[in-house]
């Protein structure tokens, strides 16, 4: 059985301002930087809990893609995948989790 993915209003932000910026370069490269976020995402919907925890302390994981870190958790009961943040590797991904 497949989990449904939700994103938090934080992650949809995040997913608009790396389109914005790497359009201001290149179209084409934002375009296909944000297929592959998707297909990668939608591929937690099959296998969520292949990447690993942040900490033993919290069920938050994070996938890498490129240069990005997309911030996640999985709830069982509801069979979901909620994208909380997706941030640039250089950023301290940890603190950005709430906000």
């Amino acid at each position: 059985m497949t989990y449904s993915i939700v994103y938090r209003p934080y992650a949809e932000r995040d997913i608009w301002e790396i389109a914005d910026s790497m359009s201001e370069y290149s179209t084409a490269a934002a375009r296909k930087f944000l297929q592959k976020l998707q297909e990668k995402i939608e591929s937690l919907s099959e296998m969520p809990l292949l990447y690993q925890k942040i900490s033993s302390q919290q069920e938050y994981r994070k996938m890498v893609v490129d240069k990005y870190v997309v911030v996640y958790y999985v709830d069982e009961q509801e069979r979901q995948v909620i994208i909380v943040r997706v941030v640039h590797g250089m950023r301290n991904y940890q603190d950005s989790i709430d906000g």
